[in-house]
């Protein structure tokens, strides 16, 4: 990163030409990026899609959610299994004693297998569910991270404007007392300046030295948070798209229409499926499965060893305990998710609302603001700097001019990224995400 004093030379050396009329006329999102912001022209550009792309793509968080779906996937194969079935053997001296050869025999081979009669269809069904609902928050928690994602990198647009517009406050301020360099022209800016003029132009540039420094301080802090959510290397300069103007929000009808996709509701829909899926496991678990059992024996009989085979049926005796607690149990996580279901619900639409509303709002204050404040505001300065030069306004004035555009300047700034960050709540609120509108999905 370039120095601040070689910066600010190179700055001011290429606006000695004149900063007046001209220069205070322009169309404030027609000034190119510059200083510490800009990255070499070799390196690339850094754009609201490019970045939440790379931060997709490094997000722990999303690796996480990836092992969530595949231990719901071992738990639906486990739900659609038979139980093992299970081998017995008896090895007892009966029979050697019965004919008098003596010894130990195996005498009794019992295979025993448990009957999931109706268990299973609903274990599968609740399984089946609690992996969607795992899909569902996937995607998500990929919403959040666009969202977060999108917060930081309006944060540094935000203060790599603010660097801008700090550098060009402190050209003006050094500009005012810099010397007449016309041909045969008389410094009479300097000459007749009074010790109070004086000292207001002191204190017109201590104040845009101050807002260089704190500049400076937020865009560092913006990127190291920039670079933190991105994996970036520490000594990375990134290089950010210019802040314009965030668009008009969709119709807040058309936005209603897909608040049942969205994948916070799908999740919350697939637990509750679950959840009245687990109460019919409960019900079919209330009592252990039926063993069918085979057993081939070999006894003495008629005076001989013989071998036979017999079946056996095992059930469970609901004597101590009828199983009307797992169930009980199971109607009250039903009836949590279904409860949990509608808070959602009412949560997604109110949060739509109040961010369509308010991206709405925001975006018109900004066309407001820079047509009816910041633009009068640059005249103003223009005007007032022009009678200064000519005798005919005093610093006072031109101090007060000064600070009322570039603090006008700054709330424009603001509310430009506080409109970007009211749209990325809004997509996460309808449940767009933007990377799949950018690849040819309409959000």
């Amino acid at each position: 990163m370039p120095s601040t004093r070689a910066l600010f030379a190179l700055i001011l050396l290429s606006a000695t030409a004149g900063f007046a009329a001209d220069n205070l006329q322009q169309n404030p999102q027609s000034i190119q990026a510059a200083g510490p912001l800009a990255a070499s022209l070799s390196q690339k550009v850094w754009t609201l899609e490019s970045s939440i792309s790379r931060g997709i793509t490094v997000a722990p968080e999303l690796r996480a959610a990836e092992a969530e779906i595949a231990a719901r996937t071992g738990n639906l194969t486990e739900a659609a299994a038979w139980p093992n079935p299970s081998i017995a053997l008896r090895v007892d001296p009966k029979l050697g004693i019965e004919d008098g050869r003596g010894g130990y025999n195996l005498n009794q081979v019992t295979l025993s297998q448990p009957l999931p009669l109706h268990r299973l269809q609903h274990q599968r069904r609740a399984a089946e569910a609690g992996l969607e609902a795992a899909r569902a928050a996937q995607r998500y928690q990929r919403l959040q991270l666009e969202t977060r994602t999108a917060q930081a990198f309006h944060a540094l647009q935000l203060a790599a404007e603010r660097q801008i517009l700090a550098q060009e406050r402190l050209i003006f301020s050094e500009k005012l007392q810099l010397r007449d360099d016309r041909p045969g022209g008389t410094d009479r800016l300097v000459r007749y300046l009074s010790p109070l003029e004086r000292a207001r132009l002191d204190i017109l540039r201590a104040t845009a030295q101050q807002e260089v420094a704190l500049a400076e301080g937020k865009w560092s802090e913006a990127l190291a948070q920039f670079r933190a959510l991105l994996s970036m290397p520490p000594d990375s300069q990134p290089e950010t798209a210019r802040l314009l103007p965030a668009s008009v929000p969709e119709a807040l009808s058309a936005l209603l229409q897909r608040l049942e996709a969205h994948p916070a509701l799908q999740a919350a829909q697939q637990t509750s499926d679950a959840s009245r899926a687990a109460v019919d496991v409960a019900r079919a678990q209330r009592y252990a499965d039926p063993t069918l059992s085979v057993i081939h024996e070999q006894d003495y009989l008629g005076g001989e060893r013989r071998n036979y085979i017999g079946l056996m049926l095992g059930v469970q005796l609901p004597v101590w305990n009828s199983g009307n607690g797992g169930v009980a149990r199971a109607y009250g996580e039903a009836g949590k998710a279904e409860a949990e279901l509608e808070m959602q619900r009412r949560d997604l639409l109110t949060r739509l609302r109040q961010s369509h509303l308010h991206l709405g709002h925001l975006v018109e204050q900004a066309e407001h603001f820079h047509v009816h404040l910041l633009q009068p505001a640059r005249r103003v300065l223009d005007l007032t700097r022009n009678g200064y030069i000519a005798g005919e306004q005093n610093g006072l004035a031109l101090v007060d001019a000064s600070n009322t555009y570039f603090d006008a300047q700054a709330r424009y700034l603001e509310l430009l990224r506080d409109a970007w960050n009211e749209a990325a709540e809004l997509r996460l609120a309808a449940g767009i995400s933007l990377i799949d509108a950018a690849t040819g999905g309409k959000p």
